[in-house]
């Protein structure tokens, strides 16, 4: 099981404490036992205890993940970590969060462990740009503002941070992120983006107001913005506001906040199924529609979906799989960077039971990956970390399948025109195409 809303919503949410009502409710993980209690005596701030907890984290993860250096030589990994320890002493607290989530992401730096994130441990986590972003294929626009202040900056492309040009920023922030594969990075990357410890961290702003340049419809200028408190945030922006588009009523993908949406298109034989969140699917109403009669075409949404129960698919997994032997050649599967963990588990059987055609842009989610991850507290650092470590091989393709995601059949990027002009040209691609 894909224990996401805990993990992914955390760090999408940031990666949160805590899962807003949209969010997949799944089960939550267990901090490590061992970990949680080995530093719970030694005086925080301590640089031997700092030192022992990443020994820990070394111990902890070659117990805990079976097949931990997939991605990289142990050798390798253990000289990061050995480094960041001997660094420490001369590192602020922030320049420590960054250092730790930099040696973490050398873990999966070939792709295939995209969860295994390393975040201050809650309560812990700094404050937070009060905006949504997204990175389009433009360029990183603000696509919400959680004060009216801010507001004119909605629809704005982000063009600096402080003094350091977007592309600095993103190239920074890059080697953070943990991947299952290419498509992870600008899936994740806005939600470090907006954390004030990584910017700060990073050498981009100062603590305190945040300069932010931009480009917008009547051109150039500067807002000074006021980071607020994490949990602020999460409560404006929900679960996973860092991660996932701010809804739109007029754009059918982003309208229904419910995990299942079940719709006929304007054209009246095409079946539209929106996936929000792997929980449990109820899929009477599409058989119904079935049932009916006059259905040709079957389109499957996963856009925007990261994920939750992989046990709990399998009732929409086997509505494709029948509908595709009736209807050969007549299934669109929807896919983007969100489509992620449990989600991109359906994705990849689809694609390898049935002949349906993918539609989109590649998942932030593998064919193939580790997750199921394990907390390992990491009290004694500067600022209290928490770091997942994967316990299982999600295997959903061939056991030597190269890919690590699927490329969709019909690329279609995401972009900011289309996202503000309420356009959803993907869809349009799915239906019109032979």
């Amino acid at each position: 099981m894909h224990r996401l809303s805990r993990w992914v919503a955390p760090l999408a949410a940031l990666l949160l404490a805590s899962c807003s009502a949209n969010a997949p409710p799944t089960s939550t993980p267990q901090d490590d036992p061992v970990s949680a209690g080995a530093t719970a005596a030694t005086p925080s701030g301590s640089l031997d205890a700092a030192a022992a907890d990443l020994a820990l984290l070394l111990d902890r993860l070659e117990t805990i993940h079976p097949e931990p250096f997939h991605g990289i030589p142990r050798d390798d990994f253990v000289s990061a970590l050995e480094a960041h320890a001997a660094a420490m002493p001369r590192m602020t607290p922030e320049e420590s969060v960054v250092g730790l989530m930099r040696v973490v992401a050398l873990l999966s730096r070939e792709g295939r462990d995209g969860h295994q994130f390393a975040l201050p441990a809650t309560g812990h986590e700094g404050p937070v740009l009060p905006l949504r972003i997204y990175e389009f294929a433009e360029g990183v626009f603000v696509t919400a503002a959680r004060d009216d202040e801010n507001a004119a900056l909605v629809g704005t492309r982000i063009t600096a941070v402080g003094d350091t040009p977007i592309e600095e920023v993103l190239a920074a922030v890059e080697p953070l992120v943990p991947r299952d594969g290419p498509a992870t990075v600008p899936a994740f990357r806005p939600v470090l983006m907006l954390r004030t410890e990584v910017l700060i961290g990073l050498g981009i702003i100062e603590p305190g107001a945040v300069a932010l340049a931009y480009d917008g419809a009547e051109g150039d200028g500067t807002a000074t913005l006021e980071p607020i408190p994490f949990d602020e945030y999460v409560e404006w922006a929900g679960g996973f506001g860092m991660l996932q588009l701010p809804a739109d009523d007029e754009v059918r993908y982003l309208a229904d906040p419910s995990p299942l949406m079940v719709d006929r298109l304007e054209d009246g034989a095409t079946l539209y199924v929106r996936y929000r969140s792997v929980v449990p699917p109820d899929m009477g109403s599409a058989r119904a529609e079935l049932a009916a009669g006059g259905v040709e075409r079957l389109v499957l949404d996963l856009r925007q979906n990261p994920g939750g129960d992989n046990t709990t698919y399998a009732p929409l997994l086997s509505f494709v799989r029948d509908f595709a032997q009736e209807h050969p050649g007549s299934v669109s599967v929807l896919t983007d960077r969100v489509t992620f963990s449990a989600a991109a588990n359906l994705a990849t059987e689809i694609e390898q039971r049935t002949d349906a055609r993918f539609v989109g842009e590649p998942m932030g989610g593998g064919l193939n990956f580790w997750d199921d991850v394990r907390f390992v507290r990491l009290d004694a650092l500067p600022v209290p970390m928490q770091v997942g470590v994967s316990t299982r091989y999600w295997q959903k393709a061939e056991p030597d399948e190269e890919r690590l995601t699927i490329q969709p059949d019909i690329e279609v990027p995401v972009t900011a025109a289309d996202y503000f002009g309420h356009r959803d040209p993907a869809i349009d691609a799915a239906t019109s195409a032979p």
